[in-house]
């Protein structure tokens, strides 16, 4: 009998190697697939990216149309107004799954640091500032409070997109929520 109680310890011994030899192959499983859909996303966003930039760079028509709006959007005619504001939806939209995708560990500090220097670039067009703060509203409130933090950054830098912060604002830089907000 006690040597059935041996063999039956021995197999549970080697039932429990295998356990954890696949637990560890499982979770470097894990790992690579993390990476690897880390670089998709991260290829995604690019793609969104140069999608945007894309038009500015292949079409004349469209590239003063840019010009256009940001120097006066007021100036705009009706159906160019209708242009302005799905450009400016479209490129928010991008920078609030930037933000999202930087809060879920999908966009590494680096490359995030990146495109807030982007943002805040965008931000010191009246313009793009004065668009965001008209529409906020329809955008998260994460991506809400990093607008918030670049332009407290260029008011204390002098350059507040030709605007004041909006009444109410906080001049230091905001904290992004962990909340999502409502949809980006």
């Amino acid at each position: 009998m006690t040597s059935l109680q041996s063999l039956g310890n021995i197999g549970e011994f080697v039932g429990a190697i295998g356990v954890v030899i696949s637990l560890v192959y499982l979770a470097q499983q894990m790992k690579q697939n993390t990476n690897s859909v880390r670089a998709a996303s991260f290829n995604s966003m690019v793609q969104n990216s140069i999608g945007l930039l894309e038009h500015s760079f292949r079409d004349s028509e469209f590239a003063a149309f840019l010009a256009r709006a940001e120097r006066d959007p007021a100036a705009l005619s009706p159906g160019e107004a209708v242009r302005w504001d799905a450009y400016m939806t479209a490129v928010y939209r991008h920078f609030g799954n930037l933000v999202y995708q930087h809060r879920v560990g999908a966009l590494d500090h680096l490359m995030w640091d990146t495109y807030q220097a982007t943002l805040k670039q965008h931000l010191r067009s009246p313009a793009w500032a004065s668009w965001y703060e008209a529409n906020a509203h329809i955008f998260s409130t994460a991506l809400t409070a990093q607008v918030a933090t670049a332009r407290a950054e260029l008011a204390v830098e002098g350059d507040s997109g030709g605007q004041e912060l909006a009444i109410g604002s906080d001049p230091t830089p905001a904290q992004v929520p962990s909340e999502s907000g409502s949809a980006t």
